[in-house]
């Protein structure tokens, strides 16, 4: 009796090793466009880069995360697709990004003082296996804006 309690935590153990063990997807932007506008939000389009580090496929049913930038919360994005990222992989996914308005031209503005714009994503992926569930992901990322040549008033 000791004997097959042993094995059967034996095999649970190994079980869980072999299926609890998900490295979260390395996430990052790839493209940004305005999808539809509104008085009072702004839906974005936002083309999401996610790269699968592990050596099997991850079946996303739906990816949800946060977007800040300049280290102030823009908004919140979703998939409205389930998709698939291959094992050692990626993936290129659209997401829609609500924004408000005001939130939207405050950013806008500050990126004409800083010329850099830093973002983090923080979300998760919900995977369609059930025994891997829900990998949480957080990704830092930048890229600085060019500078705009200084243009000389006309002479009179």
């Amino acid at each position: 009796m000791v004997r097959s309690l042993r094995l059967c935590l034996l095999l649970l153990t190994g079980c869980a090793s072999v299926f609890g063990d998900v490295e979260p997807p390395e996430v990052s932007l790839a493209g940004l466009a305005f999808d539809q506008p509104g008085l009072f939000e702004q839906r974005l389009r936002l083309d999401v880069r996610l790269r699968n580090p592990n050596d099997f496929q991850l079946d996303v049913e739906r990816l949800l995360f946060d977007l800040e930038v300049n280290d102030r919360e823009l908004g919140r994005g979703w998939t409205t697709e389930s998709f698939a990222v291959p094992a050692f992989g990626e993936a290129l996914v659209p997401v829609t990004v609500v924004v408000p308005t005001s939130d939207l031209i405050h950013r806008i503005i500050e990126l004409g003082t800083t010329q850099r714009l830093d973002y983090r994503l923080t979300g998760e992926a919900r995977l369609s296996n059930r025994t891997f569930g829900t990998v949480p992901f957080e990704q830092d990322g930048n890229f600085a804006l060019p500078r705009m040549p200084v243009i000389a008033p006309p002479r009179t």
